[in-house]
């Protein structure tokens, strides 16, 4: 029997999560540096998460360019990565700035600052950056030097915000700086002065941006706005770029949101209007109109409760991207935000931060290259899984689809892919139908009638007209209902069906239903409950055919068996049960996970079983013996989604963490190298004969401890001493043990050889019809090599520790041999006496 037991994997894991520090970005959109707790990911952005018109059918990973490790574990505060991407400047919560390199990928400058800061932001030449501290302190450095140009003081607050400003082939710099006060001040950077202090802002400036006003008959003109969580934008003026010592409030905008982030909208062609954009509060980026003050387009709402936490300029300000408080990133083109004339602003691209609890997951498209997450959102995210194929790329590009107004419990997909069916807390559930035009899924009828949240969801596997034709749910209302889906036509624009009366509605447990299973020929379908059961219905009319019970606790999972009569159920009792559909009794008990089974899945033709579990692991069995075969370790946490693709040449699994493990067959693969590994072995055992045979001990010893076969090195060291007179001597006046040559090659064996010989000699120590060789062996090492040296490898002193048990009772019992052997020596004179 063939069987599945070998898997290679790859991750995809988070690169933005649980930092309150603002993702970063380069001035031309390519870069990315996100922070991960107390790492940062500096990520090279692949051309579909960036280019303007994103096409949804080409997907090319990002690759992470450097992984930064914070080595005092502290979180990161802030971070900022200048416009032209040569540094990153980071701040921790220990107080510590940090100037990275990208070219070298080495920390260039690393210094103490005086208080913890929460803002940075670089100079649009990329060579000052400014740290705003919690004691209200604004300090400058020269980034490519590393050496603090300015040291600013007159806040009482903590610095919430900052920007430069500056001219080149000028004396005009200036950096604005906003605290949580309300307060903004202006400096000027030539003369190290306050310039102005404005207090017009009642709560944090979050916001602050320039612009200069190019006047043909009259001095250039500066623009200031600034930004706070008032909810109003203050627009201020200085008549004279020369002279900055006039400072006018033209006036006062309401936006009507709690404002993180501002700036004024420039270099768009055929826009003569004083625009500016602010972004916060509802998650909302608007366009602002400074002469007429109005809202003149704004995004839409998203249904989940979010808010903009930053918002980053790209492409000579032509394009933004959104962060979002859960770490996702959109993007938006202002250039066709202007030339589009819907009414709201439409989003170019997402990228996704990290995806959070992954409750479930499909493979769906038509080339079934991209994976349909239900995740701890309210929104349907579907990401490309093309293109993970190694440890640097991240498959971060992210569809994401709005519908339901809860978290996600389920999503299941037909065998084409097509079309995808979604169950929320919200007690509905979504079907979404694939566009071959525009290459995403869209909104195809809202299922409405539970209760109570709708935990799992299935869609026929036969599709005999080519759409599925029902649709089943199951709710913590305890019930299970099968829906009639509409017939669908050539049109993707017409309105969602809304159904809210179901085809039947059978009551089906006595406490909460984790899973819903279809079978592959569509005539029954199982359900399994926290009430420790799992039922079979009959398909077409609802009616309950048998009843599952076996399980101490309750089950999270059912699925079918595609080949045969069986049926598996996961249960919080640690084990998976495989029942025959004919006798409705147990075939085998799958034992061995240490925690809750969570997922299972049939593969290999029936004959093997995977399943994850609330351990982290990820098992493989074997269907006749019930044994498990290998099991698999990629998770650090509860393993809630499981997809198995192509029979299991590949196995997607996906924890709570948002970690993804992509495992990819490679049994024969493994099997091909296991005979190349025994033939070589056979090779190499008889060339040690050969060398045993000969005399050579010196290549002999090294072969031997290369097999790491205990017994062949044992027999090498113990027969190179045969013939060999004691006592001898080198020209150093060092004792020779075995022989010359031998004595030379374990004087030179590296930390790995050395500690694996020294526990070969507390191994050979415990017997005492080997100890000797033992013995020979320790007092070579020990002649060789200083004790300072091998005290320093690690693991050493341990093995030392427990070979001087039992050398000292091989040197005990030497004594007693010695002391008998003077009692007989004095029988010997006595008896002599006698005579």
């Amino acid at each position: 029997m063939d069987l599945k037991n070998s898997y290679s994997h790859t991750s995809l894991r988070p690169i933005y999560a649980g930092s309150g520090a603002v993702a970063s970005i380069s001035e031309d959109g390519t870069i990315l540096a996100t922070p991960l707790l107390d790492e940062i990911n500096i990520i090279k952005l692949s051309a579909d998460a960036t280019v303007e018109g994103l096409d949804h059918t080409k997907h090319n990973a990002s690759q992470i360019l450097h992984k930064i490790e914070n080595d005092d574990e502290q979180e990161i505060t802030a971070l900022a990565l200048t416009p032209d991407a040569q540094y990153l400047c980071y701040v921790s919560q220990a107080q510590l700035l940090k100037i990275f390199k990208l070219s070298t990928g080495k920390i260039v400058k690393s210094m103490k600052i005086s208080s913890p800061s929460y803002v940075l932001e670089t100079d649009p030449t990329s060579t000052l950056l400014a740290i705003g501290g919690t004691d209200g302190s604004v300090t400058v450095i020269d980034i490519e030097n590393g050496y603090i140009t300015h040291s600013l003081k007159g806040h009482g607050a903590t610095i919430s915000s900052l920007k430069f400003y500056g001219e080149q082939h000028t004396n005009t710099w200036l950096l604005s700086s906003g605290d949580t006060n309300g307060m903004v001040k202006i400096w000027d950077l030539v003369s190290r002065k306050a310039i102005h202090t404005l207090q017009e802002h009642n709560s944090a400036v979050r916001g602050i941006d320039f612009k200069l006003i190019e006047k043909k008959n009259s001095e250039d003109s500066l623009q200031l706005i600034t930004g706070a969580r008032d909810d109003v934008i203050n627009h201020w003026e200085f008549k004279d770029v020369t002279n900055l010592k006039r400072c006018k409030l033209l006036k006062t905008i309401p936006v009507h949101q709690q404002i993180e982030a501002c700036g004024f909208i420039i270099n768009i062609d055929g826009i003569d209007d004083d625009l500016i954009y602010t972004s916060g509060g509802d998650a909302v980026l608007q366009i602002v109109s400074l002469n007429n003050n109005s809202i003149v387009k704004k995004s839409k709402k998203p249904l989940e409760e979010l808010f903009i936490i930053g918002v980053l300029p790209v492409r000579n300000f032509t394009q933004l991207y959104l962060v979002f408080s859960d770490q996702t990133l959109q993007l938006v083109d202002l250039k066709d935000t202007f030339s589009n004339p819907k009414e709201y602003i439409e989003v170019v691209s997402s990228l996704a931060g990290n995806h959070g609890t992954i409750a479930d997951m499909k493979v769906v498209g038509p080339n079934f290259d991209k994976l349909a997450l239900a995740t701890n959102s309210s929104t349907l995210r579907i990401i490309p899984i093309s293109d993970v194929d190694d440890s640097n790329s991240v498959s971060i590009s992210t569809e994401l689809y709005e519908g339901h107004t809860d978290l996600l419990n389920a999503v299941d997909a037909t065998e084409d892919g097509l079309w995808i069916a979604t169950a929320s807390k919200d007690n509905s559930a979504i079907l979404w139908r694939y566009n071959p035009r525009t290459t995403l899924f869209c909104k195809y009828a809202h299922f409405q009638g539970h209760v109570s949240s709708v935990t799992s969801v299935g869609l026929p596997n036969v599709m005999n007209k080519g759409w599925p034709e029902y649709l089943i749910t199951a709710s913590n209302d305890l019930t299970v209902k099968k829906w009639k889906v509409p017939k669908p036509t050539d049109r993707f624009d017409i309105e969602i069906y809304s159904i809210s009366s179901s085809e039947y509605t059978r009551r089906a447990h006595e406490k909460d239903i984790n899973m819903l299973s279809i079978s592959p020929n569509d005539s029954i379908f199982a359900t399994a409950s926290y009430d420790k059961t799992c039922k079979i219905w009959d398909l077409e009319t609802g009616e309950l055919k048998a009843t599952l019970n076996n399980h101490k606790r309750g089950l999270w999972d059912v699925s079918f068996c595609q080949y045969d009569k069986f049926i598996a159920t996961a249960s919080g009792d640690k084990t998976v049960k495989i029942w025959s559909l004919d006798t409705f009794t147990v075939v085998k008990t799958l034992e061995g996970h240490s925690n809750a089974v969570q997922r299972c899945s049939f593969f290999n033709k029936q004959k093997q079983l995977v399943s994850t579990g609330a351990d982290g692991l990820v098992k493989l069995w074997d269907c006749s013996t019930g044994e498990c075969i290998n099991t698999l370790d990629g998770h650090d946490n509860r393993i809630w989604a499981l997809n198995v693709i192509k029979d299991g040449d590949i196995v997607i699994t996906a924890d709570a963490d948002g970690v993804f493990q992509f495992w990819k067959d490679r049994t024969e693969e493994a099997r091909e190298e296991d005979i190349e590994k025994e033939k070589l072995k056979v090779e190499q055992m008889q060339t040690l004969e050969n060398y045993i045979s000969s005399g050579d001990w010196t290549n002999a010893f090294l072969l031997a401890i290369t097999l790491d076969h205990p017994a062949r090195l044992y027999n090498v060291l113990k027969q190179s001493t045969r013939g060999v007179a004691t006592n001898l001597y080198d020209e150093d006046g060092n004792k020779i043990i075995f022989n010359k040559e031998l004595d030379n090659v374990i004087s030179t064996l590296n930390d790995e050889q050395l500690l694996m010989l020294m526990q070969r000699c507390r191994d050979w120590n415990t017997n005492g019809r080997t100890h000797s060789v033992a013995q020979k062996t320790i007092n070579c090492i020990l002649t060789k090599y200083n004790i300072s040296k091998l005290s320093d490898i690690s693991g050493m002193m341990k093995v030392i520790d427990s070979i001087l048990p039992y050398s000292q009772r091989h040197f005990n019992r030497v004594d007693n041999l010695i002391e008998e052997s003077y009692i007989l020596d004095h029988a010997l004179v006595e008896m002599d006496k006698l005579f």
